[in-house]
């Protein structure tokens, strides 16, 4: 019997380092931030940092901060992709040439279908909601107004076809859809029935549309 070599077996006791995947620079960046998105989702705004991500990756501390050189570079990015991710739902819902109410109900099921899709991106975005002493903050309410005045575009133009009600206000009632993504949220994170957020989805649309219904024409 030849017995292994002294090397032979320190190679098999040691434990086994693993190369990173060779990645081009874009690649390695939307690595990096896709699992920045599910260390900041887990452990939010204020507490994730560069060793967890790097280590969620598989490279190096060296690595994330060679992509993000500082925690507010990292933050930003974070910050930049759940902005995006909203607000190119927001503007492909509300392009839509359907009468308003549906738009902005059809809006509302997508945004509760992407708890379960995209549940990083909602986590990051009720803490974020809520930084209100972070320096964060005043890119949440640019962010917020944002959307707000889409979905204030689709109401005015519901007024202006006869859909819904022209006695709404239309920022008002802009600012009451939005704020209703957190229940929505909240419903589905608690796994409510998926009727229970189906009616209090419909309630959403006739309240906020003014007693209309969302097949108003």
């Amino acid at each position: 019997m030849v017995l292994p070599s002294i090397s032979e077996v320190r190679s098999q006791l040691e434990p086994k380092r693993y190369r990173a995947q060779r990645l081009t620079p874009s690649e390695r960046r939307e690595q990096l931030l896709t699992r920045a998105l599910r260390v900041f989702a887990r452990r939010g705004l204020g507490e994730a940092r560069h060793a967890e991500i790097a280590k969620e990756a598989g490279v190096s501390v060296a690595t994330t901060f060679f992509y993000f050189p500082t925690r507010t570079d990292l933050v930003a990015a974070v910050l930049d992709e759940v902005e995006r991710f909203y607000c190119a739902m927001a503007e492909r819902m509300h392009q839509h040439d359907l009468p308003a109410p549906q738009v902005m109900l059809n809006h509302a099921k997508t945004f509760a279908d992407s708890v379960d899709s995209h549940p990083d991106y909602v986590r990051i975005w009720l803490d974020w909601s809520t930084a209100i002493r972070d320096e964060v903050w005043p890119r949440y309410l640019q962010f917020q107004e944002c959307l707000v005045l889409i979905i204030e575009k689709t109401i005015r133009r519901g007024q202006q076809e006869g859909s819904l009600s022209t006695a709404l206000d239309a920022s008002d009632e802009a600012r009451l859809l939005f704020g209703s993504a957190h229940m929505i949220a909240q419903m589905k994170f608690a796994q409510q029935p998926a009727e229970k957020i189906e009616g209090f989805l419909q309630t959403l649309a006739r309240v906020a549309n003014g007693g209309f219904s969302t097949d108003a024409r």
